[in-house]
């Protein structure tokens, strides 16, 4: 089945980590509230996730885990493992919950798709190690074929699940997609939760709860976010003004610009662009 839409998929990045892990390395059990894609790319490792028994895993396993799943991995003595973790946010897929996959075990069988997962994770590894010119958003498209093959695998494999949202979740769900692509793409326009609302034929007070329900968060503070990560990038780039970056990003006044980011960062504008210029 077609799980993604295109237009609107647009997975956050939130961490590509190879680390490299010696004999006796230990992490305690854990879960996440986003997705984390962990590939196995040399050695090998124990691992132990849900209620399953440990098991050793080796070069060319793939494990996903969704969100609040628990999981531990630890170095058995005389071992090591290198490994590529994958942290994303920001993904809907037709008919599951926000940020899932449709994945019953963190382990996955994907056939004839498994290497070339393995092949997009050592592309990003060598993207990492050399960081040529625009190597983000080469790791951005890697990533991206790496879900897509995850995709395929599972869509041919017995053990994925079904969709199991309702009509009216899955409806839900479309609004809250186009709602979050057109904040995306318009985010330094004047944006209006009542405006919003009236393009995607519903009430404020419906798209709000929707909204929240889906993503955590308010239409307009979703907006906020995007406007602000915008900012932070264009501030690390050291080039603009602090009121030129807030202009850019949809902010007309510098003092309230400047107010929210250091709500959402703990600094101001002004201290980073002063630390890119130095």
């Amino acid at each position: 089945m077609q799980y993604v839409n295109p237009q609107t998929f647009n997975p956050e990045i939130l961490y590509l980590f190879d680390p490299w892990n010696k004999s006796d390395n230990y992490n305690k059990l854990h879960s996440h509230e986003f997705l984390e894609i962990s590939i196995i790319l040399e050695g090998e490792v124990m691992y132990q996730f849900d209620q399953e028994p440990a098991r050793s895993l080796h070069a060319g396993d793939v494990l996903l885990f969704n969100p609040g799943v628990m999981h531990q991995e630890w170095q058995k003595t005389n071992t090591h493992s290198h490994q590529l973790h994958i942290g994303l946010k920001n993904i809907s897929l037709d008919g599951l919950k926000r940020n899932f996959f449709p994945n019953k075990t963190p382990l996955l069988n994907l056939g004839r798709y498994q290497h070339q997962v393995i092949e997009q994770a050592w592309g990003i590894i060598k993207e990492m190690n050399y960081e040529q010119f625009e190597f983000q958003l080469m790791h951005k498209g890697q990533v991206l074929q790496i879900l897509a093959y995850i995709l395929r695998g599972l869509n041919e494999d017995e053990n994925s699940i079904t969709p199991r949202l309702s009509a009216s979740e899955k409806r839900h769900q479309q609004i809250v997609n186009q709602v979050i692509y057109f904040i995306e793409n318009h985010y330094s326009e004047e944006v209006t939760l009542e405006k919003l609302a009236q393009d995607h034929f519903v009430s404020p007070t419906y798209l709000s709860r929707i909204f929240k329900e889906t993503v955590g968060m308010g239409p307009i503070n979703y907006l906020i976010q995007i406007r602000l990560a915008h900012a932070a990038d264009l501030l690390k780039e050291g080039k603009t003004t602090i009121k030129e970056v807030a202009q850019m990003v949809g902010y007309q006044d510098a003092y309230h610009f400047s107010k929210s980011f250091k709500k959402q960062y703990g600094t101001t504008p002004s201290a980073i662009l002063s630390k890119e210029r130095s």
